[in-house]
């Protein structure tokens, strides 16, 4: 019969079996972790090891293993960050504002607060309709309406949720929300160089991180990267113009088709844009998968944290996240937009 293991989880000592899950262990013993698709990618139940040994692909710190993927082999001590716990809380749709062509600002007034950190998601179900998870931002622009949970929702046609929003889902509409979930949030008091990067909605969580790092530092070096697929996908670039006012932030706007308009917007990837990164660099990184893993590439080999959220097609985590063309009739106000940003990106 096989031995036995210790496990300790945030110093309370539990007993497994070789071959245990270490997230199973941990809820069949009372003991609270904080977990959502149990196939390791949203990085919400991920852990670090600090004593021991157990059998999980490392995150992109050698130390950190997601707890729903990791096997229990030997005696093993692992801390897990004290997060929000999970609610749910009942809301009604405030109001559904086209921000681009096919990206949408989703507004939600719920009737209890929820708490979640800068960078965390929520899962929303509308009165009829499945869940999908989305991550709560800031706004884009001032003024703004207090006290409101905001989204940015890709707009697919063929979208059971997404296609549904404005329409047969529109303002008083009830939704029941979920969560937080989601490892790449925002920490307090972290020293270093932020990099932030994201491509299309990516910049929902990345823009939330970004205003928390200004709030709590406002002499905080930054460095932002954001991608988009075409000139008109920008729809983040009143949010860029106001991060690009303060002192040590740079802004780097990149979109993957080729365009003339201003030599402001770079052409190629986000990660194509990385700075020489080092140990004591923080890297957030949100949106499609390759870059994603791209990113956590760069990091690893430089020594640089780096927390990750990958957005998944509608097989996985959302259905609203995956890159759909802009049409030509919003091109026009993007490229007003563009000057504006262009004018600030020309002082630093």
């Amino acid at each position: 019969m096989p031995k036995a293991c210790k496990v300790w989880i945030n110093g309370e000592q539990l007993t497994a079996k070789p071959g245990d899950l270490l997230l199973d262990v941990a809820l069949m013993n009372g003991v609270e972790l904080a977990h959502d698709c149990r196939s390791g990618y949203c990085g919400t139940c991920q852990v670090r090891v600090v004593r021991g040994r157990c059998l999980g692909t490392p995150t992109s710190s050698s130390d950190v293993v997601h707890a729903c993927q990791t096997r229990i082999i030997a005696d093993v001590h692992v801390v897990a960050e004290r997060v929000p716990e999970l609610t749910d809380v009942t809301g009604t749709v405030a109001d559904v504002t086209d921000i681009a062509s096919d990206v949408l600002e989703l507004c939600v007034e719920s009737r209890h607060p929820i708490n979640y950190m800068p960078g965390q998601y929520l899962s929303l179900q509308f009165r009829g309709f499945p869940a999908r998870y989305y991550s709560p931002t800031a706004p884009l622009d001032w003024p703004h309406e207090a006290g409101l949970l905001r989204f940015h929702v890709r707009l697919l046609p063929t979208g059971r949720v997404s296609s549904a929003l404005g329409r047969r889902i529109k303002k008083g509409h009830r939704v029941k929300v979920t969560g937080p979930f989601g490892a790449a949030y925002f920490r307090p008091d972290q020293r270093g160089r932020f990099v932030l990067i994201s491509s299309g909605t990516g910049f929902a969580p990345i823009w939330a991180i970004a205003e928390a790092a200004i709030k709590e530092k406002p002499e905080r070096e930054i460095i932002l990267i954001a991608g988009a697929r075409e000139l008109a996908s920008l729809y983040m670039i009143p949010a860029l113009c106001r991060l690009a006012l303060f002192p040590r932030v740079t802004i780097i706007a990149t979109v993957s088709t080729q365009q003339n308009v201003t030599p402001a917007i770079r052409h190629g990837s986000p990660a194509s844009y990385l700075p020489p990164l080092s140990s004591r660099d923080v890297i957030y990184v949100a949106g499609a998968p390759a870059l994603v893993d791209a990113v956590g590439q760069i990091a690893r080999a430089s020594g640089a944290s780096c927390f990750a959220d990958p957005f998944l097609p509608a097989s996985g985590k959302v259905e609203d996240r995956t890159f759909v063309s802009r049409t030509a009739e919003w091109f026009v106000p993007a490229a007003q937009n563009t000057r504006r940003l262009e004018t600030l990106l020309a002082g630093h």
